[in-house]
């Protein structure tokens, strides 16, 4: 049997914290074959999607500052360039960086609206459910009320004919020979 660790992924220095540290030999210690644990266990979901989003906007923040940075040098590029060609290349790749700039704007504007929804949306959850517990409450007391005035019902009538049947038999045995 052949194990192909490209599969699991190589990490090029050892984890400490992966519990493979004590069977370094087993791997010529070279590098760890690694597991992903992407695939976690479920947590809150809320936390989950608002952590991806802190993430994608710590990553669009460096690609925000990349894409300024290239935009100034390219600016600067077309300032002292000698000839029309490299002046153009120059204005094309500013050009190129502010549409970028501009699509990371737009993207980090959709993130804060998806997280100020998500917010919202927590909120709404946590005062809806009180609103929806005091109303499960509600609708519990009410269906043990039924239910117990269902049995009340009931065993006033049971009572009510074996009272009924008791006391003819009972008067008839009284009045008797």
């Amino acid at each position: 049997m052949t194990i192909e660790l490209d599969l699991y992924g190589i990490l090029p220095e050892w984890a400490v914290y992966d519990g493979l540290s004590e069977r370094r030999e087993a791997f010529d210690g070279t590098a760890a074959p690694v597991l992903d644990t992407k695939a976690h266990a479920p947590g809150d979901a809320f936390l989950d999607m608002q952590a991806m989003l802190l993430e994608m906007t710590k990553e669009l923040r460096e690609c925000f500052q990349r894409f300024q940075s290239q935009k100034v040098l390219a600016e600067r590029d077309a300032d002292d360039a000698g000839d029309e060609a490299a002046r153009k290349l120059a204005q094309t790749d500013a050009k190129a960086a502010i549409e970028a700039v501009s699509l990371i704007v737009r993207t980090l504007e959709k993130i804060d609206s998806l997280q100020r929804t998500l917010i919202a949306g927590r909120a709404e959850a946590d005062t809806g459910g009180e609103d929806d517990e005091a109303a499960l409450i509600e609708e519990f007391d009410r269906l043990v009320e039924q239910r117990v005035k269902e049995r009340m019902d009931a065993a006033k009538r049971e009572w009510t004919r074996k009272a009924g049947a008791g006391g003819d038999a009972a008067a008839a045995m009284e009045g008797g020979p």
